[in-house]
């Protein structure tokens, strides 16, 4: 079988701009070639443990693209089995169904939708019972429940297989704020824990059975930036797992460094000179600004301009600043309290004062009345 998880199809990914469209091809890239393999290698099965999507309204072209590698492979005698993830369950009524309904509805992969009982499916493989079972992920659950305490749910084949997007004690990753499945609440019996929503490929026995987290198959933030991404491929059999293998995918590269602001000389041209070494029109890079400047120094830093002076050096450059400390050398005195209203008299009655003629201080005088007029309807004071 081939397993695969967080895919996260067709993300938002607003801050890359102009290359937005660009980066979502990312990750569809990444998908294609799990997809193209499974194409290739005929698995028995083809799972997919949550998060194919990165939200439950995803885009018309990626949904149509996935109906048409779901019939490929259901034509090639593939089965293909999906739960939901955090990103792609809907959390309310007005959100509706799943995206991944579509796929089960479409006869072409069977969509374990509840959250709440896992479903189930028979399969016949070579004359085995393969028995696969699989729950969505709950988003009404709070954090640090147990989303299988519940449960008692049995093997009932030769072959059993589970399937589940939750952080699962003991593994890497989980960060203390959402629900978590103990190790003790894993179903007993089951050769395989196919499991998604960590986005770091690890495996580890649980329960008699092998618990495997495939990983992401694309880079979704500089959490990963040092992460393999991929796929695996599994072999089992009434023992276990006999086989089993990481399929690398070609995701982005993504970097950080940090610049240490100098305490004199031209902030911008000596941070210009260490983007120099990194340059790459691939690359994700993340320069993280660390340390203290004051008022007249900061006067050197432009960060508009270095963007500008790498375009196209990089597929995109963050400036990350937040960090940065400006020392004043003295308190900073509060503004005066104003409003819209206020601040538009005090313009105008400034433009007013420095007027040459009479007739330009009635021009003025016209445009205020009539710009108060207009904010006072849009309820400005």
């Amino acid at each position: 079988m081939l397993l695969t998880a967080d895919n996260h199809l067709d993300p938002t990914v607003l801050q890359f701009g102009p290359k937005r469209m660009e980066r979502k091809a990312d990750y569809l890239k990444c998908f294609d070639v799990a997809f193209n393999y499974a194409l290739e290698n005929k698995p028995d099965l083809f799972l997919v443990s949550g998060d194919l999507h990165d939200s439950v309204l995803p885009r018309n072209p990626p949904r149509a693209l996935m109906v048409s590698h779901f019939r490929e492979l259901h034509d090639k005698g593939i089965r293909v089995f999906l739960i939901g993830g955090h990103h792609d369950t809907p959390r309310s009524v007005e959100h509706g169904s799943s995206p991944l309904a579509v796929y089960g509805n479409s006869g072409y992969a069977t969509f374990f939708q509840s959250t709440v009982e896992p479903g189930k499916a028979i399969v016949d493989v070579s004359g085995k019972r393969v028995f696969i079972a699989g729950v969505s992920y709950n988003p009404d659950l709070p954090p640090g429940a147990d989303p299988l305490e519940k449960l008692s749910q049995k093997p009932e084949g030769d072959i059993n297989i589970f399937m589940l997007h939750y952080p699962i004690e003991g593994f890497r990753g989980f960060f203390g704020y959402e629900p978590q499945v103990r190790a003790t609440s894993v179903p007993t019996g089951f050769q395989l824990i196919a499991a998604g929503h960590l986005h770091q490929h690890q495996k580890r026995k649980i329960q008699n059975g092998d618990a495997i987290y495939p990983g992401s198959t694309e880079r979704k933030s500089f959490l990963e930036e040092g992460e393999e991404k991929g796929f695996v491929w599994l072999e089992l059999d009434e023992t276990g797992v006999l086989y089993d293998e990481f399929i690398k995918t070609p995701a982005r590269k993504m970097e950080s460094c940090d610049f240490n602001l100098p305490d004199k000389g031209n902030v911008s041209e000596i941070l210009k000179g260490q983007l120099e070494r990194f340059v790459d029109p691939e690359l994700i890079l993340r320069v993280r600004l660390l340390g203290s400047i004051d008022a007249d120094l900061l006067t050197t830093y432009r960060r508009p301009a270095l963007l500008s002076d790498f375009a196209g050096k990089f597929f995109y450059l963050w400036i990350d600043d937040k960090s940065m400390d400006v020392s004043t050398g003295g308190p900073i005195e509060a503004l005066p309290r104003t409003t819209p209203l206020q601040e538009l008299r005090r313009y105008y009655t400034a433009a007013i004062g420095e007027a040459a003629t009479e007739e330009k201080k009635q021009q003025l005088d016209e445009a205020l009345r009539l710009s108060e007029k207009m904010l006072e309807e849009e309820g400005a004071w």
